[in-house]
């Protein structure tokens, strides 16, 4: 019933934009090619033909990694593209519509006399409606690349991070970091295969995997185990929870959620850290290596930040650690970096944030801007505060569209060296 309710709502809201562009599309159309008019009603039914896929994959009783790949990248992605189309036009052009129709109803109540239609041509208005008429086209294609051609993995610079009283034996130190591998329909053998083969090539000292597993099911559980089982690092692979490994295995009564996961991270040779500190040791000297679970798991909104949460969380996490030994703390929401001053963290790792929404506009100080910036402090990258360092990676996986625009997927890496 849950999911009727929403493919109700979803099928409204896009027979809303559809028809916000449809009759966009048709006024241009009678105006600068009649002949093509007729086309339109055929082109916008073509568009959104494989909507009836993917609303009835889920009423059939299935999921969309139930199909294979190729149906979803040759059915499913073109529509992606459409469905990004119509948010950008709808971005574009709805401001400029409300603020017109507001003028002319507030000079239709000053003078309701209509004013006579003048002779349809290349006026200013119509040269300005010619030449926005190229933007859905250029928006289409490039969401077209986004989804197909923005997905080469990135290995990012190696970052030197200076961390006080580090000991000696773990100066240069490489850590290898994986975040928002979203194993499920859109990521599976074949993506994560030269990730596996990036992680052995880099050879870190240390693997970190911060959150978000997998996407959204637990059938997807035995694609992610066998992914994770073949990456190896010589002081151990770490992971924590994110939210969408509470979505994939759900909290019940009397069920704290999660369990399957951390079993299966387990049998593949995973430590994971749930609110649990762990202390590396190398030739007898130590760090602390902490991770704390996902704290929004309990609310509505996944980017709802609970600093009262989060903080009893480390409290947990790094409850009976060494004092005076260096920090390194594992967890998804980025915004944990908030903590760190008060748990003397010295590098925190996050994920979550998906590069800013996996489209980048630009970027500023080397940070992205995107839609991200607005529910963000961190969105990506590293962060320099208070002689701290938090490092927000990019992900693997898709969060909604499998699509990333200047945001390709990333394997961080660090070497720890003295502060």
């Amino acid at each position: 019933m849950e999911w009727i309710v929403f493919a109700l709502v979803l099928t409204a809201l896009l027979a809303g934009l559809n028809f916000y562009f449809y009759k966009k599309v048709t006024r241009f159309t009678e105006r600068f090619a009649p002949r093509a008019r007729r086309f339109v009603p055929a082109a916008f039914a073509v568009m959104n033909a494989p909507y009836l896929l993917l609303v009835g994959t889920p009423i059939a009783g299935r999921r969309l990694h139930d199909w294979p790949q190729g149906v979803l990248e040759w059915v499913a992605y073109p529509f992606y593209a459409w469905i990004t189309t119509l948010l950008v036009v709808l971005l574009l052009t709805a401001p400029k519509d409300l603020l017109m129709g507001l003028w002319h109803g507030a000079r239709w109540l000053w003078n309701p006399v209509r004013p006579p239609v003048g002779e349809r041509g290349l006026s200013r208005r119509g040269f300005l409606s010619a030449a926005a008429a190229v933007v859905p086209p250029l928006v289409y294609g490039v969401s077209v690349h986004g989804i197909y051609a923005g997905h080469d993995l990135e290995i990012s610079p190696e970052i030197a991070v200076p961390i006080p009283g580090l000991p000696r034996a773990f100066d240069g130190l490489r850590i290898t970091q994986i975040s928002d591998l979203h194993v499920g329909a859109y990521i599976r053998e074949r993506e994560m295969a030269p990730v596996i083969e990036a992680v052995r090539r880099l050879n870190g000292d240390l693997l970190v995997i911060t959150g978000d597993i997998l996407d959204n099911s637990l059938e997807m559980l035995p694609v992610a185990h066998a992914a994770v089982r073949q990456m190896h690092a010589p002081l151990g692979v770490f992971g924590i929870l994110g939210n969408h490994d509470y979505y994939s295995d759900r909290r019940e009564e009397g069920y704290p959620g999660c369990n399957y996961i951390m079993e299966s991270m387990k049998a593949a040779g995973v430590t994971m850290l749930r609110n649990q500190h762990h202390a590396l040791e190398v030739g007898g000297e130590r760090v602390i290596l902490a991770g704390i679970d996902w704290t929004g798991r309990q609310r509505g909104n996944p980017n709802f930040y609970d600093s009262p949460a989060t903080r009893r969380a480390l409290d947990a996490a790094f409850r009976g650690a060494e004092t005076g030994v260096p920090r390194i703390l594992m967890a998804h929401h980025p915004h944990v970096f908030f903590e760190a001053p008060h748990y003397d963290v010295a590098l925190t790792l996050a994920g979550h944030t998906h590069g800013g929404g996996q489209v980048v506009v630009a970027e500023n100080n080397g940070h992205p801007l995107s839609i991200g910036n607005g529910i963000f402090r961190y969105v990506s990258g590293a962060y320099y505060e208070q002689g701290r360092v938090l490092y927000v990676n990019r992900g693997i996986g898709y969060v909604g569209l499998p699509m990333r625009i200047n945001c390709p997927p990333e394997i961080s890496r660090f070497r720890l060296v003295k502060g």
